[in-house]
């Protein structure tokens, strides 16, 4: 028996033997031209976020023969990190590439498409929107206008870049420092001063000591944007959890595509979000070696800052059950989905981590 590409040559020839015109499908043929404009709410110079939406907008072209297609652009490099986002709610772009928390501002359940302070890592996030969070997030940014599509991944995060030593919680009083999401909430309870800064305004900032601290993402883009030369002190752990980008697609639009565009949407989306991961996996431990060496002093978090990090964030929460009911029903999925999920993390995910750590120690 010929196989598919046979069987349609066969076919074909067959047609044109019985003086037949062979029809182009009928798919191809009432392919409608779709043109979108997306913001960008990540900076040039980080060239993973920022060529994240570039991968999108290449991949939705090809999937589609050229019928589906989208151009990237983005707000002043010292836009508000929003700004993506309210392109979209005003309808001066179909879709914005950004992250989710920072509309937070707007309702604190946004922090909860990205990350949250000791929320979910990179898998149990990504477990926890293939297993409903997906629809959960979607019905909220529907009050805003728009449908959300998870469209890349950092992985795990680092604590960020200190003009100052930190060697317990005393040193937090009074710091300034630039964060997103709720991570500045619990900054706000263990005595700093958070803001929130576009990308392309930390390193200015930290170098005028503007602020004292600035947590952003991890090894590759904190070298992209000269971190490592306006500050010393780089802590570890990041306690965000596993920071997830969206593609925020306005409702009119996203309804008016065809079945088999949104589903190219989606599946260039999840690419996009399997390729920056994977990007960042490779990136970071080159960039941390080369920062070290550089010499930044590579620290980890007291014990006392992050226990009371930990506790602040837990008081964060508490609160915001009583002002965002949205935050609460999404949050409480979240939060079963890792507790359940850290069981198996745990059993078989940490102790073959220590293990092979043990075992490169001993030589």
């Amino acid at each position: 028996m010929p196989d598919g590409m046979e069987r349609r040559r066969f076919l074909g020839v067959a047609g044109l033997a019985a003086g037949v015109t062979v029809a182009a499908p009928a798919v191809a043929r009432a392919a409608p031209r779709v043109k979108w404009r997306i913001a960008s709410g990540f900076p040039q110079s980080l060239d993973v976020l920022r060529g994240a939406g570039t991968l999108f907008c290449e991949t939705i072209a090809e999937m589609s023969d050229g019928a589906f297609t989208a151009t990237l652009a983005g707000p002043g490099e010292g836009a508000a990190p929003s700004d993506a986002a309210d392109a979209v709610t005003r309808g001066a772009v179909e879709a914005a590439h950004t992250a989710s928390c920072y509309s937070t501002s707007k309702d604190p359940a946004f922090a909860l498409g990205t990350a949250t302070p000791f929320g979910p890592n990179t898998r149990q996030m990504a477990g926890w929107l293939r297993s409903g969070g997906t629809e959960l997030l979607d019905a909220f940014y529907a009050r805003f206008g728009f449908a959300g599509l998870p469209c890349g991944a950092t992985g795990a995060q680092m604590g960020g870049w200190f003009s100052r030593d930190v060697s317990g919680l005393g040193d937090l009083k009074g710091l300034r420092i630039t964060t997103a999401g709720l991570s500045g909430e619990v900054y706000r309870k263990l005595g700093a001063e958070p803001r929130e800064l576009a990308g392309a305004e930390v390193y200015a900032s930290l170098e005028k000591h503007d602020i004292d601290a600035a947590e952003w993402a991890g090894p590759y883009d904190d070298q992209k944007l000269g971190l490592q030369q306006v500050a010393k002190n780089y802590l570890y752990p990041g306690w965000r959890g596993g920071a997830v980008a969206h593609l925020f697609v306005g409702r009119a639009a996203w309804d008016e595509l065809p079945r088999a565009y949104k589903a190219m949407a989606r599946a260039a989306a999840a690419l996009v979000t399997e390729t920056t991961l994977a990007r960042y996996d490779a990136g970071n431990p080159k960039a941390l070696r080369e920062i070290v060496a550089a010499g930044a002093r590579l620290k980890p978090f007291p014990r006392d800052v992050m226990e009371a990090a930990y506790k602040a964030s837990q008081d964060v929460f508490a609160d915001l059950y009583e002002k965002s009911p949205d935050f609460r029903k999404i949050h409480e999925s979240q939060a079963a989905f890792r507790n359940e999920d850290l069981l198996w993390f745990r059993v078989a995910e940490l102790p073959f981590d220590v293990f092979i750590a043990q075992m490169q120690a001993r030589g």
